[in-house]
């Protein structure tokens, strides 16, 4: 069992937006649920790299215990009284790649042989209830905050993506139902402007999973890593079953 008190470094994965394993939440009956990878080939999360969970509830703060719990979709649970937007951080360490293609979790001062090399982090939140804070910027390094109430979007959201603190241009925001696959070709998106907005397309009413992904060269430990990539997803569910 882990405690969380601080939101820090979550992690982001190795491959392109397409292919890069995500950090989500999921509301449960009395809870809430952390997953990773990819919606339709969830793995367990490591509760060693969670290193933030806390619920912003309407009238205070607090800091959420999460418990593994193997099973068919393998999730870091915590239990959730009421509403709340919860966020998470989760931090992926460093990632070398090696000339066959594989990948080893170390930084390239242990494995210089290695092509390339980053530091994955990633962050999520969830808006749980209709009366949870859904726009507060919680200081993610990579976060997004969305721009009308969440459950009641109708076929569109719009949303603005931070990069610290300051809006990110040029950034997919991808949409999924955090369960589903669906290929690149097929995936609901949208880019942000020039104020970091983007309105971001619903396919259907029920749970949504937003995702950002950032890359920034060079990274800021450039003795470790080349690169540092980041990772964040905004989930709610849409209440209105006329959505699209």
């Amino acid at each position: 069992m882990i405690r969380i008190a601080l939101l820090a470094a979550a992690s982001v994965a190795l491959a392109g937006p397409a292919a890069a394993h995500d950090l989500w939440i999921s509301p449960g009956p009395g809870s809430v649920m952390v997953q990773y990878g990819h919606p339709h080939e969830p793995e367990m999360p490591a509760a060693r790299k969670l290193t933030g969970l806390i619920a912003y509830e309407p009238s205070r703060t607090v800091g959420l215990t999460a418990q593994a719990e193997p099973g068919a979709v393998p999730v870091l649970r915590a239990t959730l009284s009421g509403d709340a937007l919860v966020a998470a951080a989760y931090d992926n360490g460093y990632w070398v790649r090696l000339a066959d293609g594989s990948y080893r979790n170390a930084s390239k001062r242990m494995v210089p042989e290695g092509e390339k090399s980053q530091w994955s982090v990633k962050y999520a939140k969830a808006a749980v209830g209709p009366t949870a804070p859904w726009d507060r910027v919680v200081g993610q390094p990579l976060e997004i905050v969305p721009l009308e109430a969440p459950n009641a979007a109708k076929g569109a959201i719009r949303v603005r993506v931070l990069f610290e603190g300051h809006p990110l241009s040029g950034a997919d925001v991808v949409a999924t139902d955090g369960a589903t696959f669906k290929s690149e070709a097929d995936q609901a998106r949208a880019a942000t402007d020039a104020a970091g907005e983007a309105t971001v397309p619903l396919r259907a009413a029920g749970p949504q999973v937003l995702a950002v992904n950032h890359r920034v060269a060079p990274s800021q430990t450039p003795a470790l890593a080349d690169t540092d990539t980041y990772s964040a997803t905004f989930a709610f569910t849409v209440a209105d079953p006329k959505t699209n």
